[in-house]
């Protein structure tokens, strides 16, 4: 024990002696917290969290990955099988994340990766987005329209899907979900800018989702400009 350590250890005994606790604490509260450093760690998951003890990130793996937050609670998610890292705004609501995974079998392969960042009480709104699938690809930079409703509900829900007991039943609480998102007010995406395919494109939507005008270089290198109906119908095109 070194001699700084004595010391304040005689200091805490003296204290307690005099029957005051206080200047232990103080003695305590001077020592201040604890610092260490690492070459290299191996964890499952690491919790970043404010003084009061709400999460302000979460850094996991696909087995310790959190579930669903909103004001603080946790509510499990119904299909969420991966890792990465969740952000978390001052109310304790989850508002965002990075995500990524793969999988093969057998000459099938999918990928994706993604950083979401989400609507106040919401889901998703802008987000950088990868994702793949028996051979077809898509990259971008992707914005959403999202409904003013807070999405409380649907956490409840999912937390009854996930803990449903068989698949039927977890599919009839998926479909109640579908449902009250549609009567509630679906997301739209706006803006679409990235790569499909062999295609460079820029989409922009309409509130209802539907694209109206599209910016396209395709594998051939030509450029075009086509402005679009509501039904999807090309009316103009420039080349």
């Amino acid at each position: 024990m070194t001699g700084k350590r004595m010391g304040q250890m005689m200091l805490i005994a003296a204290g307690f002696a005099a029957g005051a606790a206080t200047p232990a604490a103080m003695v305590m509260a001077d020592a201040g917290p604890a610092k260490s450093s690492f070459d290299e760690i191996s964890v499952k998951r690491i919790n970043i969290v404010e003084p009061d003890g709400k999460y302000r990130l979460v850094l996991a793996n696909s087995e310790r990955f959190p579930g669903l937050f909103m004001e603080g609670k946790e509510y499990k998610h119904h299909s969420r099988d991966t890792g990465g890292m969740l952000f978390f705004n001052d109310e304790g609501d989850e508002v965002g994340g990075l995500t990524f995974d793969s999988k093969t079998v057998g000459e099938n392969r999918r990928a994706s990766a993604s950083l979401m960042f989400d609507q106040y009480k919401q889901d998703q709104t802008v987000g950088i987005q990868y994702s793949e699938a028996n051979g077809q690809r898509a990259a971008g930079l992707r914005v959403w329209d999202r409904p003013d409703w807070p999405i409380k509900p649907l956490m409840e829900m999912s937390e009854r899907a996930a803990t449903a007991p068989d698949q039927a039943a977890r599919d009839r609480i998926r479909e109640e979900m579908r449902a009250y998102a549609t009567a509630k007010g679906t997301a739209a995406e706006r803006l679409f800018v990235g790569k499909t395919s062999d295609d460079a494109i820029v989409k922009l939507a309409d509130k209802s989702g539907k694209p109206r005008l599209l910016l396209r270089v395709g594998a051939s290198g030509e450029p075009s400009i086509e402005f679009l109906d509501a039904t999807g119908k090309v009316v103009k095109r420039i080349s």
